[in-house]
């Protein structure tokens, strides 16, 4: 029996919450006379609101001549979807007038419609509620929709500001959030400037008065607060009636601060309304509403729920009475928050008929519903649906970025700014590498100037107008120099088969000159800086017309490439530093030895820049009183003009790149061997009793040269580039295929079985033995620095047939008595072979860039002499250590010193039968596989002879050319020691 007593109970309790369910259906949901929207999905789009204006316009299901009054709804959305503004008007108005589960992705209006009462309800939906928030956050490009969401909004807030009568502004909580100052400013603003676009739009209209048009809205909406949840310490503890006062009292203080705050941003006031102004208030009636707890919006169902459970406890039948009392103890009545939106709008019309404070010309509009459908739909489909397209609208997106238009602006006043700053001390011409310098300092006034979203941008302008300010004919050449200067001529080219034929043909010309010294060491001249390197190794010291005392001399004769050049080689001698050689990638270059490879790929693209701003200067003037002036003036001309000079700079219209002979003639005059010394006495003969021709002092031998200091020389001072090898050995060596020559210095890396084009190198007889006198020196050669000008002895031993050394001697005794001194027979005789002392006078020369010539007594140590002989120093120190490439001139106190480079090596060989075999060999960098020689096994100098060779000038790698650097404190490079062999030709 219990167990079919609760049986029966809870089949019971079923049927009667369904049957209360049905009766709450229709009491709530049957109630005549509203036609609303909810917005249905159908076909996956949302109901547009002009649809919706003109279904019912359409379908007549509202009479046209029912005067309405608009209430617009702004706000915000809770956490607690019981406390959404969409249930408030639900549950007051008890009817589902508004989804409130439905996410919108884009702003949009609901509408709903009393036909009773004559309201239409227009609720606003945008980024403040979180159903839309939701989903934009979600979106990867949130933050730069933001903005886009902003402008969206403003624009349907300005719309309800047109087409309502009362406006009610939804909150949560009881905070007021100061970003609707912002919103309803701004939205004011945009209202004005579409007033005259709205008063067209009424004038076509029929039944508009002129007041109507003038004023372009309805009316000034009055303003409206509605907050949710009241503090906490607000919550009911007790009855509701029991707080109705404290609630009172918050109320007015609220209203309070409201109206002090709209009043101050001059968006409504109480005591006056203006026409201009975006909202009014009442003077009498309360305008702020916080609705107390017990009036939160429940769900019935779970009502229904939660009594059934109680129900099922008491064990009891439930009568509908019962029922009924029960729910109105559940959920008190929602007049207080329709009573106080009704009230409002009873009020509106009221005070606006009888209100004097309002200006004359501002009418409030009660239209009818067919005026107010043609109204409101045509300004939304101009104002919201057109929006994309509109001018208006554009204005309202730079009001609204504030942020965009400040940067704009920002912008506009630092562009000019950053351009001046380009422009400033620009030369007529000027190479890449100073326009993205002067970029860089345009940029950086304008990032100083410039802030914003509009930077990036304002940047991209600005580079556009430099480049087109430098590639409007003020671009210089490119082309580096072989020893790291760039051409000073606006872009051009050089022969008539290169591309870019509206450039004009012209030569390179550098901005500096330099002093050098012919092959023979007689005669100095000013060079151009050279720009290739056939002009640099041979064409200023083979075609200069000022250096003929080479021209009748005997020469070594190098074997090079004599064969037919193609027609584009014969014009483009390549250039050593183009920059189409500097620009192209860089890329590894095969070779047959692994550890070579090692270190092509890091080592052999390094080059030794020069300091530009530090080069020597160079003055005509001053030089031609210099070389012809007299020794010991000249001497102390050249210590006065050092340091004083800084760099060779020449007027770069009256440069060029190639010295010929008649411009030299006409800029300066040659150093002859007439005017280089004067001497007191003249050369001894070598059979006075006072000279001799051996030195019986010891070689005076310095420390060796600290390596760790020339390798940190170099570490500090080279430059990495990047070079295409197989570029570079198309434009230098030429094609593998089918070509056995290369532009460039002989070296371990040259391909084999090809020869050069020209000779880098040169090997010149300049007399007799007897042109040098070890007490004197060297005398008949220019520019050399004081007690600099002598040559080392160097003994060397010889093995010699004994027989046929004996022939010779007898032989040369009966010609002259000068050569008694080879009367001496061979020492140490074994065998038919002995050994005979002979020597050799060597000289190590090195020239700086100011054509200062000085020896080497030791790696490390300028030789100077200042004794009434020569040196007693032997040549051993220079000819068994390796020697530096070059090495700090002393013609200037202070470093950084000019650097001599070593051009020269002088070699007497003695009057004996033997012969002096020479194979120069040089290293710019120890790490470096690269190693330059003469391109010969052996250069055989004759006996009895004075012979020069005079070393290349600039040196150019397979891959990459090598800047020597012209001024420096340490030794760069290496000579390689045992270059010298002595033997018998007997």
């Amino acid at each position: 029996l219990i167990k079919l007593s609760h049986l029966f109970n809870t089949i019971l309790a079923c049927c009667l919450s369904l049957w209360f369910f049905q009766i709450y259906r229709l009491h709530w949901k049957n109630r005549p006379g509203w036609y609303y929207i909810n917005f249905p999905f159908e076909n996956s789009k949302e109901m547009d609101l002009k649809d919706w204006f003109n279904e019912i316009s359409c379908n007549k299901l509202i009479p046209e001549e029912n005067r309405i009054y608009v209430i617009g709804i702004i706000g915000k959305s809770s956490l607690n979807d019981n406390w959404d503004i969409s249930k408030f008007i639900n549950h007051a108005f008890r009817k589902d007038l508004f989804a409130c589960t439905k996410k919108y992705k884009s702003c949009c209006i609901e509408a709903a419609f009393d036909c009773d009462s004559s309201i239409l309800l227009l609720r606003l939906v945008g980024p403040n509620d979180l159903s839309r928030f939701s989903l934009q956050i979600e979106n990867v490009n949130f933050n730069s929709s933001s903005f886009d969401m902003e402008l969206e909004y403003t624009t349907f807030v300005a719309y309800l500001l047109m087409v309502s009568h009362v406006i009610l502004l939804y909150h949560p909580t009881c905070d007021f959030d100061m970003n609707f100052l912002r919103l309803f400013r701004n939205a004011n603003w945009y209202r004005q400037i579409w007033k005259n676009d709205t008063s067209e739009i009424l004038k076509n209209l029929a039944g508009a008065c002129e007041d109507f048009i003038y004023s372009s809205r309805l009316a000034i909406p009055r303003l409206l607060f509605c907050s949710a949840r009241a503090p906490k310490f607000m919550r009911p503890d007790g009855k509701f009636e029991a707080k109705q006062v404290t609630y009172n009292t918050m109320e007015m203080n609220a209203e309070a601060m409201i109206l002090d705050v709209f009043d101050n941003v001059r968006l409504a006031h109480t005591t006056y309304i203006k026409k201009d102004m975006a909202f009014s208030f009442p003077e009498k009636e309360r305008f702020v509403l916080i609705l107390p707890s017990s009036e939160e919006p429940c769900d019935p169902l779970w009502d229904i729920a939660r009594n059934m459970n109680s129900w099922l406890k008491m064990s009891r039948l439930i009568t509908l009475e019962y029922l009924k009392s029960q729910n109105d103890d559940v959920r008190p009545a929602y007049d207080g928050f329709r009573k106080f939106l009704l009230n409002h709008v009873d009020a509106v019309a009221n005070d606006f008929d009888n209100d004097d404070s309002i200006d004359s010309t501002f009418v409030f509009q009660v239209p009818n519903l067919e005026l107010f459908i043609q109204f409101a739909s045509k300004l939304y489909e101009n104002m919201i649906t057109n929006r994309a397209t509109c001018t208006l609208s554009k204005k309202l997106a730079e009001h609204l970025d504030v942020d965009t238009v400040l940067s704009r602006e920002l912008c506009d006043r630092a562009l000019p700014l950053a351009k001046d700053a380009y422009e400033k001390g620009l030369p007529e011409f000027y190479p890449k590498s100073e326009h993205l310098s002067k970029l860089a300092q345009a940029i950086l006034v304008l990032k100083q100037e410039a802030r914003g979203l509009f930077l990036e941008e304002t940047i991209e302008a600005l580079k556009a107008y430099c480049e087109e300010t430098w590639k409007a004919g003020r671009q210089q050449c490119e082309a580096i120099s072989v020893t790291g200067n760039i051409c000073m001529n606006p872009r051009h080219r050089t022969c008539e088969l290169e591309e870019s034929s509206s450039l004009p043909i012209m030569p390179h010309i550098g901005s500096l000159n330099y002093i050098s010294t012919c092959n023979c060491g007689h005669k100095q001249s000013a060079r151009a800086d050279p720009f290739d390197l056939l002009s640099a190794n041979y064409g200023f010291y083979e075609e200069n017309g000022l250096f003929r005392c080479c021209s009748h001399l005997e020469k070594f004769e190098f074997t090079i490439y004599d064969g037919e050049l193609p027609e584009a080689d014969c014009i483009e001698s390549p250039i050593c530093c183009s920059s189409e050689i500097l620009q192209v990638p860089l890329t590894s270059s095969g070779d047959s030895s692994s550890s070579n490879e090692a270190d092509d790929k890091n080592m052999e693209m390094d080059m030794l820049l020069p300091d530009r701003d530090n080069l020597p200067a160079f003055s005509f003037e001053k030089e031609e009183k210099f070389l012809s002036s007299s020794s010991e003036e000249r001497h102390s001309l050249g210590q006065e003009s050092v340091g004083r000079d800084r760099g060779m700079r020449l007027n770069s219209t009256t440069t060029t790149t190639t010295t010929t002979s008649t411009d030299l003639l006409e800029t300066e005059e040659a150093i002859s061997i007439e005017d280089s010394h004067e001497l007191a006495e003249e050369s001894p003969d070598e059979n006075d009793e006072n000279y001799t021709m051996e030195d019986e002092d010891d070689a005076e031998i310095e420390d060796e040269t600290d390596d760790d200091a020339s390798e940190s020389c170099l570490r500090h001072t080279q430059v990495k580039f990047d070079f295409d090898a197989a570029y570079v050995e198309r434009k230098l060596l030429g094609s593998t295929a089918g070509k056995n020559y290369y532009w460039g210095l002989p070296s371990n890396r040259c391909p084999p079985d090809t020869l050069p084009v020209f000779p880098s190198w040169a090997v010149t007889c300049i007399g007799s033995s007897s042109l040098y006198t070890h007490a004197h020196g060297i005398r008949d050669q220019p520019n050399f620095t004081r007690g600099s000008n002598y040559l080392l002895p160097w003994d060397v031993n010889v093995t010699v047939d004994v027989k046929k050394w004996q022939q010779w001697m007898n032989t040369t005794a009966s010609y002259s008595k000068r050569m008694s001194y080879f009367s001496k027979k061979p020492s140490a005789i074994r065998n038919g072979e002995g050994i005979v002392h002979v020597k050799v006078f060597v000289g190590f020369e090195y020239e700086c860039s100011r054509g200062h010539r000085f020896m080497m007594e030791s790696p490390d140590k300028i030789l100077k002499h200042n004794g009434p002989y020569g040196p007693t120093e032997d040549a051993e120190a220079i000819l068994y250590n390796d020697m530096p490439l070059m090495f700090p001139c002393s013609c200037r106190s202070t470093g950084p010193f000019y650097l001599g480079q070593l051009m020269r090596i002088h070699v007497v060989t003695p009057k004996a039968p033997v012969v002096v075999q020479i194979r120069p060999r040089i290293q710019i960098q120890s790490a470096q596989s690269i190693i330059f020689d003469t391109g010969v096994d052996d250069i055989q100098l004759e006996s009895s002879k004075y012979w020069i060779v005079r070393l290349p000038y600039a040196y150019y790698s397979v891959s990459a050319p090598i800047y020597l650097r012209r001024e420096g404190s340490h030794a760069v490079g290496k000579v390689f020691k045992e270059m010298m062999t002595v033997k018998s030709n007997l």
